[in-house]
């Protein structure tokens, strides 16, 4: 490789000499997590980046501690997806407040090698120095469609730098429009424009057309710059949409939580990525 002024660097102990330089505290647990953990399928990571008392909010579960409740069922998703990988297509860096748009994939080796691609949105919280609390929805009811087909849907880019986007700070007024859009019937009327981060076939609806929202909880939400992270659960009535469910459970009362990225430009939500836990409400009207 050629140096400055003809110099070259081909040593392995010139190569150990180059210092790279840091990247940001919350880029740095992003990436353990993604790639030293996830993607890279090392369980101690987990010891370095989140706290003891990590809790994760998934599908109206609360993973109540790091080593109790949290590292069993990710430790079985690896077992079950041995080759699984994390592509990350979008971020947000906030105060002690990260956000990650995902999609995880792999073949599973309870499905014949079958591949499956299931994307997502996860918020986390810090302490500081280590992951504290995390929330997040994954479309697993997608997941579970491409399991029983065969037919591995595609991965969408990924971001091109997501551990070096800059952390920004916390903007109150962008936090109150995002609050505005998501709890009045603007929202409700099935986020419009929003980027569903679903699959649209006749056995997978879009999520938007299974229910209307009565009311609106925002479990958690922050913002950096013109960004907004948010999780939260609605209140609805089931429309109906879910092949093989009994009709008569159309206006069923239901809840679907939802995870997702918002931009907002001259006090306005212009772009949101959202995903919703379609399975959580598909088993809830089927069992009960």
């Amino acid at each position: 490789m050629a140096g400055q002024e003809g110099g070259t660097l081909n040593t392995q102990s010139d190569a150990r000499k180059v210092s790279p330089p840091d990247i940001h505290p919350l880029a740095a647990l992003l990436r353990g997590f993604a790639v030293d953990f996830i993607t890279g399928h090392d369980i101690a990571v987990a010891e370095r980046i989140m706290a003891p008392e990590y809790c994760l909010s998934i599908g109206g579960h609360l993973l109540n501690g790091r080593d109790a409740e949290y590292l069993p069922p990710t430790a079985a998703q690896i077992h079950q997806f041995p080759g699984l990988c994390v592509t990350v297509h979008d971020v947000i860096y906030g105060e002690n407040a990260l956000a990650m748009k995902f999609t995880e994939h792999g073949a599973s080796s309870r499905d014949g090698g079958r591949a499956a691609t299931w994307r997502g949105v996860t918020l986390f919280r810090t302490d500081g120095r280590k992951l504290s609390r995390g929330w997040a929805e994954e479309d697993y009811f997608a997941r579970k469609r491409q399991l029983t087909t065969g037919i591995c849907d595609a991965v969408d880019p990924p971001h091109p730098m997501p551990w070096d986007v800059q952390p920004a700070a916390p903007d109150l007024e962008v936090e109150s429009v995002a609050r505005r859009w998501l709890c009045s019937g603007e929202g409700r009327a099935g986020f419009p424009g929003a980027n569903w981060l679903s699959k649209v076939d006749d056995s997978d609806p879009q999520p938007d057309a299974l229910v209307d929202i009565q009311a609106t909880t925002i479990d958690e939400l922050f913002s950096a710059g013109n960004r907004v992270a948010f999780h939260l659960q609605h209140e609805a009535r089931y429309r109906g949409g879910f092949a093989g469910l009994d009709s008569a459970l159309v206006g069923s009362a239901v809840t679907v939580r939802a995870a997702g990225m918002l931009t907002v430009c001259g006090g306005e939500v212009v772009e949101a990525s959202i995903t919703t836990d379609r399975l959580g409400l598909y088993r809830s009207l089927r069992f009960g």
